[in-house]
């Protein structure tokens, strides 16, 4: 079928739009029988609105000291996953739920995710944020307090050890160092040191383990001649290097060492000094075990001291006339020991056995005083499988040679996608097969969120129409039932002929199709423009419907109201049980297996197996009887067991 695309513009009403299209008027099918009056409209108190959704509250606080806000995602299922010896985002997941906080690090809502889901996965890739840390659902909140979770974690310590623990001979330590046994070192500085928030989002963007972002791919000249490797001191001074974040599978080793500017250093000629034994963040865990394997926070600090090989001593400053290397002991720490892993890494290419670049060190061009560390640990040349940061004490004390860490802005939005498939009965007002097939949608829907401001400014709707079991014609459309006219800047349709926007409607209405027999398995693409509005007047699917037989004849969601141009005396005629004044609509005494039915439902998945012609959908699907008993408190999952 020819597809068309269109975009119309709403100008504070939408009485100005042009009809699209249009719907040939029929008669409206009057269902099974005319009113009874033997039976009274349902109570509220009788009635459960079928929702496969549950709110939930949710309160979060990274507990952030400085202006910096990031954006998180909330997961059914852990959605990391290793590969190339690196822990990486799962990219065929999708959370159920993706938010900005303030720019304190907080965030407070309350959102709609399936019922059946019990725990979630906090997950965000903002550097300063433990992820993903896993969390329940318990009467209807998720809490996450960063201090307390670190707190938690911090208390379940295997204990700091004097002298007992065995690292390699070649390795030096600085004065008095030791670590407990998951690498923690005991000269870690007492507070966290946190860059600002325009250097911890440019780590995040330049250090990047997502194919086609890296560095490799990106910014090849800075994989030459080891230009992005040392640290040129030209000024006395004293240095700290600070952990930012790791995504390696490995608990990797990590130091330093030193040689004069302008020669060039060798495995047999430079001293390896010790800075952090395992640089692993608190959140790594075993994955089968789930034992903690790391101690490591954003910001923990270790000053850094310079071997004086000539007199035999640590110093406190590092002199000009010294380069600052780097290197790392791949997969090296192990039960609080230190050993060969699978071998030592150097930041200067021709120290390392494939002479490959190991290092790449940024420095932030605004103070000269922050250079950002990337190490790589075995073949995927990510350079995020350890991310540090150095503090310069003294301004000007590093060469200014080399390349910067290129500036980022901060987030601009988030997006939230919902999806799901909606299934009808053509029927209404009158029973009949309860099969639940006579139409079948999925949908997509996309919401876009400004981060500053919270506010849903997009929308991106895509609908399909999966299956056609009734044998009268059907159209379908959906209501923006929480909004104004005036709210919608702008609609822009993409699918087949036949779709309009309703001008005479109290809330924007869009009209997808008239007959779904003629449109099956095609996509319509619904992009609308809106005036920043919150996200609970725009939740998806919104207020979707179908009509039969002609427009005015529709059918919604149960306790979703009818459009304007629905037939209204169509109301407790036949088998509809609706009580408007209650704001009850489309439900239906039953009585035979289950006291109620509707006449629509939405399913939060997209693969939601069709349910065989003529059959009752509890045949079907036989957890479906104790979940509506239950008013939707037990079998949240029914919809994925069928019989």
């Amino acid at each position: 079928m020819k597809q068309r695309k269109m975009k119309q513009i709403v100008f504070l009403s939408l009485m100005s739009m042009l009809l699209l299209g249009s719907c040939t008027d029929r008669d409206v099918y009057q269902g099974g029988g005319e009113e009874t009056g033997k039976n009274t409209p349902l109570k509220p108190s009788e009635v459960f609105d079928f929702s496969m959704m549950q709110q939930v509250k949710v309160n979060v606080d990274y507990g952030f000291t400085s202006d910096y806000y990031i954006t998180f995602d909330l997961y059914s299922q852990d959605p990391m996953k290793e590969e190339n010896d690196s822990w990486i985002k799962d990219e065929s997941l999708s959370p159920v739920y993706s938010a900005p906080t303030d720019k304190k690090g907080r965030y407070s809502g309350t959102v709609e995710i399936p019922s059946d889901i019990t725990e979630v996965w906090l997950y965000t890739d903002y550097l300063g944020a433990i992820s993903p840390v896993k969390l329940t659902i318990s009467n209807g909140e998720i809490n996450y307090n960063q201090s307390a979770y670190i707190a938690s974690l911090q208390t379940k310590t295997r204990g700091t050890t004097t002298g007992g623990h065995n690292y390699l001979d070649d390795w030096m330590l600085m004065p008095g160092v030791d670590w407990d046994g998951y690498g923690m070192p005991n000269n870690m500085e007492a507070a966290l040191s946190a860059p600002p928030a325009e250097i911890l989002y440019s780590i995040r963007s330049t250090y990047s383990n997502i194919s086609g972002k890296q560095i490799k791919d990106l910014h090849p000249d800075w994989l030459n001649n080891n230009t992005t490797s040392e640290i040129k001191i030209i000024k006395d001074t004293e240095l700290s290097l600070v952990f930012v974040a790791s995504s390696a599978s490995f608990n990797n080793t990590v130091g330093y060492f030193t040689y004069k500017s302008g020669t060039v250093p060798t495995p047999e000629t430079v001293q390896k000094v010790l800075a952090f034994p395992n640089a692993s963040p608190i959140s790594k865990t075993d994955k089968n075990t789930g034992e903690r394997l790391g101690s490591l926070l954003c910001g923990h600090e270790v000053k850094l001291k310079y071997w004086n090989e000539a007199e035999q001593k640590f110093e406190d400053k590092f002199p000009a006339g010294v380069t600052v290397g780097w290197s790392l002991q791949a997969n090296a720490f192990k039960s609080g020991d230190i050993l060969k892993g699978i071998g030592i890494r150097y930041s200067y290419s021709t120290m390392n056995y494939d002479n490959s670049q190991r290092v790449v060190a940024l420095r932030d061009g605004g103070t000269d005083q922050i250079v950002a560390i990337g190490f790589e640990d075995n073949v995927d040349f990510d350079y995020c499988d350890a991310t540090f940061y150095l503090k310069i004490a003294e301004a000007n004390a590093i060469d200014p040679g080399g390349p910067e860490l290129p500036p980022v802005d901060p987030p601009s939005n988030v997006t939230t996608t919902y999806k799901g498939t909606l299934a009808y009965e053509d029927q209404w007002p009158a029973q009949k097969d309860y099969d639940m097939n006579d139409v079948m949608m999925t949908y997509q829907s996309t919401l876009y969120r400004n981060v500053v401001s919270s506010k849903i400014y997009k929308i991106v709707d895509e609908f399909t129409p999966l299956h056609s079991g009734g044998t009268h014609i059907c159209g379908f459309g959906y209501q923006l039932h929480n909004l104004t006219p005036d709210r919608v800047r702008s609609i822009e349709v993409s699918g087949p002929d036949g779709w309009k926007i309703e001008t005479d409607q109290s809330h924007p209405t869009v009209i997808l199709f008239d007959n779904i027999k003629s449109v099956l398995n095609q996509k319509f693409t619904v992009t609308i423009e809106l005036a920043d509005v919150e996200l609970s007047q725009v939740t998806p699917p919104y207020n979707p419907f179908i009509f039969v037989n002609g427009r005015s004849r529709e059918v919604h969601l149960v306790n979703y109201a009818p459009t304007d141009k629905a037939d209204k005396s169509l109301f407790n005629t036949s088998d509809d049980m609706s009580n408007v004044d209650a704001g009850i609509y489309y439900i239906t005494r039953y009585g035979e297996e289950v006291d109620i039915m509707p006449f629509a439902i939405n399913l939060p998945i997209l693969n939601f197996s069709i349910p065989t012609e003529g059959v009752k959908i509890y045949d079907t699907y036989p957890d479906f009887i104790e979940w509506v008993k239950s008013k939707g408190t037990s079998n949240t999952n029914w919809y994925k067991n069928k019989k």
